[in-house]
């Protein structure tokens, strides 16, 4: 291999690139399932598929147990009409026709650059949409050219909708908001009929069962049965709402469903032309209906995020739902994870619904029932139990002022309505799920029995409503935050306060990580506290954050805190340090967040969109650095995850940055105000202390004594002489160039530099750390004594000047207590000269030690009270 190859290699592997987020990568979204535009439905085989456009994605279903299969690529604009054609799938998005194939683009249609295409329709080779310029595009799908656009006077005819009637080769009908129909041939580009008005806007049209007969549905709520070759009406029915849909069965029974945009699907019997049931299908418009080939089963899709198949079974020909995958039909503002395995994942949005997702098997996410047709008002807070209950886990406070229970067992809302006299504000429940907490607008915090519904203690205190509540995990202590901006600790037993901080600006939201006791209050003032629940002092301050903090959760093992504020930023905190180490940019705003108790997933909810997104945990499978990041600086966007998970190129996104590869330094102080120690071995400084005890000991016990003398009858054979050459005299020959000795140590050179200079200090304290026990006791001790006791004066300031600097507390130490045993007379006999540097080097010592002796105690307390409560 060449040398170029190698190092081209090289450089390759270096510029390695990844995800703008250090901590989180994209995984996948929960949720999304549909959307206002219409499906289409596919067919091979046996089996069918239905296939739904979300955001700027489509999805496909399996239509036997509505299992998702394929998931479309990521385009530039919302998805605005999809159609399944065998195995491929067109998807109109941002004025282009994209061709995919098992949720893979495969090619392009001709651009014809006349806006944006809708209403996809196909018969034999051709491709047909209607353009945002009122214009019917016709394309060819074998070669994917452009072939045919028929444009239209949009005063007098505005296109809404086209359909291929069944034997007309090379023909469509193109409905209008006027009313009319124009029968065209698409090959010719020949207007073959105009048709006169049927008296409304004309939003939808379906090939019936019979030939030349067309189902036009209208904005006034009429379904207009119309045969096109006598141009005459057949049959005419009447529903609420605008018509969205229209589909007819196949299975030899003469019924027509209608979809309306109030949701409901109306069913028709043709035969005695009369309506036979109004369905409830989704609680906001109905997007299409759809009957399989063949079968009774209605499959129906709605802008409330839903798919839903009806089976047509009953002897009153009523349908009943038979499966459904649905999600959030508003955007979920609060999101929590549920038991201690982290695979199910509670959230509540503005849709009034309370919804758990399974992170691993989407067939077990679904809805909690409510019990009745009216809705409970969207849910404020909501908290359930860690721990798995008989009876109901959890809890949630609803606009209005109730809290209701909820089973998570039965899946349904619970036994219980809590009331009280004042609007419920806060929820929490207690770590062995027994307890539910209340915090009231009024200010009084209510203690209840989950299990029978009956309050147990109340707590007053606050003069302002309550924000947020949290227990710790020993039901010793509840802890609320209210709008008077202090934060209260109450005895879990008795009810009464034990303890009160006053915090700079309320609280709006509360996070507690109870194994380590800590608390985290977001604050009006766009800081996070984190609160030490033993002592109540804030430990840790971290912001201010651009914007409103809208949600904070701590991770598994307590050491980050992940932020949320409403600038679009994800940020992760080391509490530890209090450095900001990473920092996500998201391109909608993020309202709620959660953290995986197993430490894999970050949930989170955003403003516009309708699903849960999860982000895995980078150092779960990889090495992570956590060194500290600017706050001001700009972060990379990242897209949102999508419902296909991570992918493979997922490194070669667009929104990837390179990784430094500048080794980490770490400074030697994490701020200016912490006092640290020396990275010198314990032992240095130790033996310099015990110096004089280990000289004494390693004193030998008796003084050396000469060696024996050989044996007198031990005579040299032969006698030698040794006579100096020439060379050897020239060779000891003192050099007078080396006999100037100075008794001058270097120390005392230094010292007498910084007396002169005070920059040298540094210099100074540098030698005396590179210098052995013995060594810096000698240098010490060899310090010159002159008139002026330049070196002494110079060596007090070298140890003041290290004291301020908060660096190598021990070591000072342990130099001052070698040079005031050794110069202690010198000191008393020149108090005079010395007392002014010895009174500043005392103030400073006493000044450092009176924080590390603060830390000491409080250690020593802790550890005393944790040994005690055993």
């Amino acid at each position: 291999m060449a040398v170029e190859e190698k190092r081209a290699r090289i450089d390759t592997a270096t510029e390695k690139k990844q995800s703008g987020s250090r901590l989180f990568a994209p995984y996948r979204a929960l949720g999304c399932i549909a959307s206002n535009t219409p499906h289409s439905m596919q067919y091979q085989g046996q089996s069918a598929f239905i296939t739904t456009a979300v955001g700027k994605t489509f999805h496909v279903y399996d239509a036997e147990k509505i299992r998702l299969k394929f998931v479309g690529p990521q385009f530039e604009s919302d998805v605005a009409s999809v159609l399944s054609v065998g195995e491929e799938t067109y998807v109109s998005a941002g004025g282009e026709i994209a061709v995919c194939r098992r949720g893979k683009q495969i090619a392009t249609l001709e651009a014809v650059d006349r806006g944006e295409i809708s209403g996809l329709i196909h018969f034999g080779d051709f491709l047909v949409g209607i353009s945002a310029d009122n214009a019917v595009v016709v394309w060819r799908r074998s070669s994917g050219e452009a072939t045919e656009v028929i444009e239209f006077e949009r005063e007098s005819f505005a296109v809404t909708s086209v359909v291929h009637p069944s034997t007309y080769v090379n023909k469509i009908v193109v409905g209008s908001t006027q009313g009319k129909l124009q029968i065209w041939n698409v090959q010719t580009r020949r207007r073959l009929h105009e048709s006169k008005s049927v008296g409304g806007a004309i939003t939808c049209m379906a090939q019936a069962p019979a030939i030349d007969v067309v189902a036009l549905g209208l904005a006034d709520g009429r379904v207009v049965l119309h045969n096109v070759r006598a141009d005459r009406t057949v049959l005419q029915v009447a529903q609420e709402g605008r018509v969205t849909g229209v589909s007819f069965r196949t299975d030899g029974e003469a019924i027509m469903a209608t979809g309306s945009s109030s949701g409901d699907v109306a069913l028709w019997d043709l035969d005695a032309r009369r309506l036979v049931h109004v369905l409830p299908a989704h609680s906001e418009a109905v997007a299409a209906v759809d009957f399989m080939a063949g079968q009774a089963l209605l499959v129906t899709s709605g802008a409330d995020n839903a798919v839903r198949e009806w089976v047509c079974d009953g002897a009153d020909g009523a349908p009943r739902l038979l499966r459904q995958r649905s999600g959030h039909a508003a955007p979920p503002h609060t999101v929590r994870f549920h038991g201690a395995d982290g695979r199910q994942l509670l959230s509540a949005g503005r849709d009034c619904t309370l919804r758990l997702f399974s992170i691993w098997r989407d067939e077990q996410s679904g809805e909690l029932a409510q019990g009745g047709d009216t809705r409970l008002p969207p849910v404020t807070q909501l908290a359930s139990s860690p721990a798995a209950r008989s009876w109901d886990d959890v809890l949630t406070c609803h606009q209005g002022g109730d809290a209701h229970t909820w089973s998570l067992a039965r899946r349904a809302l619970g036994s219980f309505t809590l009331q009280a006299d004042a609007a419920v504000r806060a929820v929490t429940v207690s770590a062995c799920g027994s307890f539910g907490v209340l915090g009231l607008a009024s200010g009084r915090i209510d203690i209840v029995n989950m299990q029978s519904g009956l309050a147990r203690r109340q707590m007053v205190g606050h003069i302002k409503p309550v924000t947020a509540v949290q227990t710790d995990a020993c039901n010793r202590r509840v802890f609320s935050a209210a709008l008077d901006s202090t934060l209260r600790a109450w005895d879990f037993a008795t009810g009464l306060q034990t303890a009160c901080l006053e915090l700079p600006a309320s609280a709006a939201r509360m996070a507690i990580y109870r194994d380590a006791g800590l608390l985290a209050c977001a604050c009006d003032d766009a800081y996070v506290r984190i609160v030490d629940v033993d002592t109540m002092r804030v430990v840790r301050s971290l912001g201010p954050h651009p914007a409103r903090i809208a949600d904070v959760a701590f991770s598994n093992d307590g050491r980050w805190l992940v932020t949320c504020a409403l600038d679009c930023h994800i940020r992760t905190w080391d509490l530890p340090t209090g450095h900001l180490v990473d920092c996500l940019r998201v391109p909608s705003v993020p309202v709620s967040l959660a953290f995986s108790p197993t430490g894999d997933f970050l949930a989170t909810a955003h403003m516009d969109s309708v699903g849960v997104f999860l982000w895995s945990n980078r150092t779960q499978f990889s090495d992570v650095t956590l060194r500290k990041i600017d706050p001001n600086a700009d972060a990379v966007a990242v897209a949102l995850p999508t419902a296909a998970g991570p992918s493979a190129d997922q490194d070669d996104q667009d929104d990837s940055v390179p990784e430094s590869n500048v080794a980490y330094m770490a400074p030697e102080k994490l701020t200016e105000n912490m006092l640290t120690l020396s990275e010198l071995p314990r032992s240095r400084w130790q033996t310099l202390l015990s110096l004089s005890a280990i000289k004494k000991r390693n004193q030998p016990e008796k003084p050396p004594q000469a060696p024996e003398q050989a044996p007198f009858f031990l005579p040299s054979t032969t006698e030698q002489h040794f006579v100096p050459t020439e060379q050897d005299q020239v060779d000891d020959a003192p050099d007078t160039k080396f006999l100037s000795v100075t008794s001058e140590s270097q120390l005392a050179r230094l010292l007498h530099q910084a007396y002169e200079d005070s920059s040298v200090f540094s210099k100074v304290f540098k030698h005396l750390r590179e210098l052995g026990p013995s060594a810096v006791d000698v240098e010490i001790r060899t310090l010159p004594v002159d008139d002026e006791l330049r070196a002494l004066k110079a060596f007090i300031l070298t140890l003041t000047a290290q004291l301020q600097s908060k660096r190598d507390f021990e070591l000072v130490q342990s130099f001052l207590h070698v040079f005031l045993s050794v110069f202690s007379d010198v000191i008393r006999a020149n108090a005079t000269e010395l007392e002014p540097l010895l009174v500043s080097l005392r103030r400073e010592s006493q000044l450092q030690w009176a924080s590390v002796d603060r830390l000491i105690r409080y250690s020593t307390c802790m550890v005393e009270f944790m040994r005690s409560s055993k």
